[in-house]
């Protein structure tokens, strides 16, 4: 469930994969949306379900995807921010709602 993660801690800064592990605790498994009720133009990609899924459950979608979602990340879909991991971390920091370890 995790492999995309796992596969990319190691390009990762330093810290990463123990900020990873108080993470991943506090994840849950939620349905997959396949339709949104809103309107969203973009060209049709493999990681729509992603997009939406995500937008249906969570606040903010962390991606390091290249290829369908890099014109979003940095920005907002309905409210749902789309940001790199490196980024919200940084993010969380500044907010002190995390620590470096």
């Amino acid at each position: 469930m995790y492999a995309d993660v796992d596969a990319n801690l190691a390009a990762l800064p330093a810290g990463a994969s123990g900020n990873w592990t108080q993470f991943r605790t506090k994840l849950e498994t939620v349905p997959d949306v396949l339709t949104f009720e809103w309107p969203a133009v973009f060209a049709p990609a493999r990681d729509r379900p992603i997009l939406f899924t995500a937008a249906a459950w969570a606040d903010v979608l962390l991606t390091l995807e290249r290829r369908d979602l890099v014109e979003l990340l940095g920005t907002s879909f309905y409210g749902l921010a789309i940001l790199k991991p490196g980024d919200f971390l940084q993010r969380e920091r500044v907010a002190g709602r995390m620590t470096s370890r």
